[in-house]
């Protein structure tokens, strides 16, 4: 059976940031082809849409076009920071898996940036200073979004989550920030055909093994 595979984001932020993800992982793989035979994207802006317009989404998008040719394959791919400090979650992120699978998924899996996308963006500092035009910081605490926030006002400038910033994403070195989300996209690297070929990924067995 023919494969599928579903990347579901939040915002256009986070779309943009694992559209790079992917050009990232497909750079990475040897022919430069994805082992899967249909990749779609999906942008629900917001997580709290995703419970219920993901799953109407998912169903008439997707179930009702590929189900029987393809077997489905979801990631969802979103912040943990409502999770953690929300006193009501605006998703029930086990029901929702089980309602996907009930409708056609074979496996979800869950892409979680630790609070926020930002903190996955503040692994390369670097980038994010060269963008603005700004000097390194000194003792920047907070959390990655706060640390962004920051930034963005010493060049004068307002950062909006979840908005696209022209130029922002394209300037982070992902050679820089792979290493530091492997564990996180590592099932997204697997299913698309990179483990093998991922010098990060080699290396661990090699920890691994001693």
């Amino acid at each position: 059976m023919k494969k599928c595979v579903v990347i579901y984001t939040e915002g256009e932020t986070d779309k943009e940031f694992y559209d790079k993800v992917l050009d990232e992982i497909k750079n990475k793989i040897s022919d430069k082809k994805f082992k899967v035979d249909l990749l779609k994207k999906k942008c629900i802006t917001g997580i709290a849409k995703f419970q219920k317009k993901l799953l109407n989404k998912f169903v008439k998008e997707v179930v009702k076009k590929y189900s029987k040719e393809y077997e489905i394959i979801v990631f969802l791919c979103y912040d943990t920071d409502v999770f953690e400090f929300g006193a009501n979650p605006p998703v029930d992120r086990r029901k929702l898996e089980a309602d996907l699978k009930r409708n056609g998924a074979s496996k979800v899996f869950h892409i979680k940036a630790t609070r926020t996308i930002e903190d996955f963006f503040t692994y390369d500092i670097d980038g994010i200073c060269n963008f603005l035009k700004i000097p390194k910081p000194k003792n920047l605490k907070g959390t990655g979004l706060e640390k962004i926030e920051k930034m963005f006002l010493k060049a004068n400038r307002i950062y909006q989550k979840g908005y696209k910033c022209s130029g922002f994403i394209a300037s982070l070195d992902m050679n820089t920030i792979f290493p530091k989300i492997c564990e996180s996209i590592k099932p997204l690297c697997v299913e698309l055909g990179l483990e093998e070929n991922c010098d990060i990924c080699k290396n661990q067995k090699m920890k691994n093994k001693k």
